[in-house]
C-alpha cells in the first residue's frame, strides 16, 4: 500500500507500507516524523501515529482534542485498507495500491486533445517526453507546445512524476502550473495541460471495470442477426454509447447520481462504446466523485448550522482538498464550491481567533491579525447571508466584540509596557495599568496581566530605591547612598517580556552609575571639604587677601623691615611671608611665565595664603566642572546645591580680587632709575600678584 498525507489537495508526506519501521508521529508539533503545516489549526501537537503490527499498517489517534475520523465516524484506532480517507484535523490520509508492483499494468496517459484525442498511451520507464518534436512519445503539432514541452519520469516504485522542460508556455497540472525543473507526484485521475493540450493521468496500479460484456453479446447477436438481414434494422433502433452519456450528465446535473450512473452502465454496453471508452471511464469517476463531495457538502452544511465545527472543519477540509473537477456536476457546483471555501476561511477565523484568545503568551500583534481575519471573514458573505452560515457568523461577531474590548485594553497595557524604554518611566501609572487589566473580563488579559505585574511591582520598588538613593546623593549622604541595594528583581522573572528585561537591565546600569558618579562626588567635594568645611562664606586663605591692613603690610614687604627670615623657621616671618611666603613668592617669580617646580617649594616650614588659595580654588573648579556636565545634572539639588551656591560665590570672590590687583597694579607708580631695593620689589608684587589667583 502508498499512503499520504494531503493538506488542501497537497501532498506533503507519503511512504510505501513497507518502508514503515517503528511509529510515524503526525501532529502539529516539529518533533512530529510527520509535521501538518501550520495552517491546519484543528489537529493537535500529537495528532496520531503510523505502526506495522502483525504485518499490517495500522494507524491510532494520540488522545487528539478534535479527533481522527473515518467515514464520519470518530475512531481510536484502524487497521488501514486501500482507498481508506481519514480525516486527522484539517489533513487527509489517503490509502492507494502499492505502484509499479510485478504483474501490475503500466500507467496511462488518457490523450483528451489534439489527433490523438480519445487514444491511450503507456507511461514505460525511465521517461516519457510530451512535445511537438516527432521523436517525442507524444506528439502535439502545435505551435503552443515546445518541441520538447514536459516529461513524465517512471520510477522504480512504479509512481509517475511530471515536470516541465522549460517550455515556453508552461505545464500545469488540475490548473496549477508547474514550476521550471520541480518534479510533481501524479495521481489518478490528474489533468495535465501543455499549454491548451490536456491528457488525463491514468495510474495502472488502480483497478478499472470494463464493463462491454454486453457489448460482446451485441457483436454476437449481430453477426447472427447479418445472416437473418436484421443486423441494419438492430443497429438502427440501438441507442448509441453517446446518448447515454448525455441522459448520464443531464441526471448528475439534477444530482440524481445513482440513475446517471446507471446510464453511464449502459453506455459501456452501447452501440459505439469502444468509441467513448475514456469518456465513459471518466464519467464513471466523476460520479462518484461528484456524489461524494455532495454528501460531504450537505453534511457539512447541516453541522454548520448545529454549531458542531469540529465536524464541519473536518468535512470542508476534506472538501478542500478536492480537485477542480470535483465541483462541476452542474453550473451552480462552482458556487456551491465557493460557498464552502467561505466557510471554509470564516470556520478557520473563528478557531484559529478562539485558540488565540485561550493562549497565555497572546501578543498584541497576533490579536490584532486574528481581530484582521475575523472582520474579512465576516465580510465574505455579502449583504445575504445563507441560512447554514447564521450560526457561524454569529459566533464571529461575538469574537470580534471580544477581540475590540480585549485590543482596547491590550493596546492601552502595551503602551504602558512601552513606556519602561523611556529614561524616567512612570512607574506608578504603568503598575495602575497592569493592575487594572488584571481585573479585566477577559481571562487572556487576566492572564497576561498578571503574569507580568509581580516582575513589574518589583522594578517600580525597585526604582523607587533608586530614586532614593539618588536623593541621598543630593543630600550628601553619599557614603549611605553607596550601600544601598535597590533590590532588582531576578533576571529569569523579567525574561517573560523582553520590555521587562530591558528595563531591569536599565536600572542595573543606572545603580551602577550611581554608585560610580557617588564615589566621585565624595572625593572631589572631600578636596574642598577638608580644607574649608561645609559651613562659611569667607575662608581664611581668601579672607586675607579682602583685609585692606593685612594686604597693606603684604604690598608694603613688612619682612623686609627685619633680618631676612632663615628657610629653616616654623612660623612665618611678618603679614608677607605669611600671605606669600618669601621663598615661595621668589619662586613663582622666577619661574613666569612656566609653572613653579613643586620640589622647590616641598621642604618649606609652612604653606602661603596664597598657595592655599590657589589649590582651594583648584578644587571647587574640579568639583563645578563635575557636577556642571549633563549626566550629572540630577544630583545638583538639595544640600549639594546649596553647597554649590556657596563654593560658586567663593569663584566670584576670587574675580572681585583679580580685578581688584590688576588695578592696583596699574596704577603702581615705577621708579624712573633703575635699582635693587625694596620699591622695585613692591611695584613687581603689584603687577604680578593677580596672576598667582587664577588655578
Amino acid at each position: 500500500m502508498l499512503i499520504r498525507l494531503e493538506f488542501n489537495g497537497r501532498i506533503i508526506h507519503e511512504i510505501s507500507s513497507g518502508a514503515i519501521s517503528g511509529e510515524i508521529l503526525i501532529g502539529r508539533s516539529r518533533s512530529c516524523a510527520w509535521p501538518v503545516p501550520k495552517e491546519d489549526t484543528v489537529s493537535s501537537s500529537r495528532h496520531a501515529a503510523l505502526f506495522v503490527k502483525g504485518g499490517a499498517v495500522w494507524l491510532k489517534d494520540l488522545g487528539s482534542t478534535n479527533g481522527t475520523f473515518h467515514n464520519g465516524k470518530k475512531i481510536e484506532k484502524k487497521k488501514l485498507a486501500v482507498n481508506d480517507k481519514i480525516g486527522l484535523g484539517n489533513c487527509v490520509l489517503c490509502v492507494e495500491p502499492e505502484r509499479g508492483s510485478e504483474g501490475k499494468a503500466f500507467s496511462e496517459l488518457a490523450v483528451r486533445s489534439g489527433k490523438a484525442r480519445g487514444q491511450r498511451r503507456q507511461l514505460k520507464p525511465p521517461a516519457f517526453v510530451i512535445g511537438s518534436d516527432p521523436s517525442a512519445d507524444l506528439v502535439f503539432l502545435d505551435t503552443l507546445v515546445s518541441r520538447r514541452h514536459a516529461e513524465i519520469l517512471v520510477k522504480e516504485d512504479g509512481s509517475c512524476w511530471v515536470r516541465d522542460l522549460g517550455s515556453k508556455n508552461g505545464t500545469s497540472v488540475n490548473g496549477m502550473p508547474l514550476r521550471d525543473g520541480k518534479e510533481r507526484l501524479l495521481k489518478d485521475g490528474d489533468r495535465i495541460s501543455f499549454s491548451h493540450m490536456e491528457v488525463d493521468f491514468l495510474d495502472g496500479a488502480v483497478k478499472r471495470t470494463n464493463k462491454q460484456t454486453w457489448l460482446r453479446v451485441g457483436i454476437l447477436v449481430a453477426t447472427l442477426l447479418a445472416g437473418t438481414g436484421l443486423y441494419r434494422v438492430y443497429q438502427g433502433i440501438r441507442p448509441s454509447a453517446e446518448s447515454y452519456i448525455r441522459s448520464a450528465r443531464k441526471l448528475a446535473a439534477q444530482e440524481q447520481f445513482a440513475a446517471a450512473a446507471e446510464a453511464v452502465d449502459k453506455a459501456a454496453g452501447a452501440r459505439r462504446a469502444s468509441h467513448n471508452q475514456v469518456t465513459i471511464e471518466e464519467l464513471r469517476r466523476l460520479l462518484g466523485v461528484w456524489e461524494s463531495t455532495l454528501a460531504q457538502w450537505r453534511r457539512a452544511k447541516e453541522s454548520l448550522e448545529q454549531g458542531r465545527w469540529t465536524q464541519v472543519s473536518r468535512d470542508l477540509g476534506m472538501l478542500q482538498a478536492t480537485k477542480k473537477d470535483a465541483w462541476e456536476w452542474n453550473v451552480t457546483a462552482a458556487d456551491e464550491n465557493a460557498n464552502a471555501l467561505r466557510a471554509k476561511a470564516m470556520l478557520d477565523a473563528l478557531l484559529r481567533a478562539e485558540a488565540a484568545l485561550g493562549r497565555e503568551d497572546i501578543r498584541f500583534d497576533m490579536l490584532a491579525e486574528d481581530h484582521a481575519a475575523v472582520v474579512k471573514a465576516l465580510a465574505g458573505p455579502g449583504a445575504e447571508t445563507p441560512v447554514y452560515l447564521v450560526p457561524l457568523k454569529a459566533e464571529l461577531e461575538k469574537i470580534r466584540a471580544r477581540q475590540t474590548a480585549l485590543l482596547a485594553e491590550s493596546r492601552k497595557m502595551e503602551e504602558a509596557l512601552n513606556q519602561l524604554a523611556q529614561k524616567m518611566p512612570p512607574y506608578q501609572e504603568i503598575v495602575k495599568v497592569a493592575d487594572e487589566a488584571c481585573d479585566s473580563q477577559e481571562e487572556a488579559l487576566r492572564r497576561r496581566a498578571r503574569v507580568v505585574r509581580a516582575p513589574l511591582h518589583a522594578l517600580a520598588q525597585s526604582f523607587n530605591l533608586l530614586a532614593a538613593a539618588a536623593q541621598h546623593v543630593r543630600e550628601l549622604e553619599v557614603k549611605k547612598a553607596m550601600a544601598d541595594d535597590i533590590a532588582l528583581p531576578s533576571v529569569d522573572a523579567c525574561t517573560i517580556d523582553p520590555r521587562l528585561s530591558q528595563a531591569r537591565k536599565s536600572l542595573e546600569q543606572a545603580e551602577k552609575n550611581l554608585k560610580v558618579k557617588a564615589g566621585q562626588l565624595n572625593m572631589l567635594l572631600g578636596e574642598v571639604v577638608k580644607r574649608i568645611g561645609l559651613e562659611g562664606d569667607s575662608p581664611e586663605m581668601l579672607a586675607v587677601f579682602q583685609d585692606r591692613a593685612v594686604m597693606d603690610k603684604v604690598l608694603a614687604c613688612d619682612t623686609l623691615d627685619n633680618p631676612m627670615p632663615r628657610r629653616s623657621r616654623q612660623e612665618p616671618a611678618g603679614a608677607y611671608d605669611r600671605v606669600l611666603g618669601v621663598e615661595e613668592f621668589y619662586e613663582h617669580l622666577s619661574a613666569l611665565p612656566e609653572p613653579v617646580n613643586p620640589a622647590l617649594v616641598a621642604d618649606l616650614p609652612f604653606v602661603s595664603m596664597l598657595t592655599q588659595a590657589r589649590e582651594l580654588l583648584q578644587k571647587i573648579a574640579a568639583l563645578e566642572d563635575f557636577v556642571g556636565q549633563s549626566e550629572n545634572n540630577w544630583m545638583n539639588a538639595g544640600k549639594l546645591a546649596r553647597q554649590m551656591t556657596r563654593l560658586s560665590a567663593m569663584r566670584v570672590t576670587r574675580e572681585t580680587l583679580i580685578r581688584e590687583y590688576a588695578a592696583r597694579a596699574e596704577t603702581a607708580s615705577v621708579p624712573r632709575l633703575p635699582f635693587r631695593g625694596r620699591c622695585r620689589i613692591i611695584t613687581s608684587l603689584k603687577s604680578h600678584l593677580n596672576r598667582f589667583f587664577k588655578p
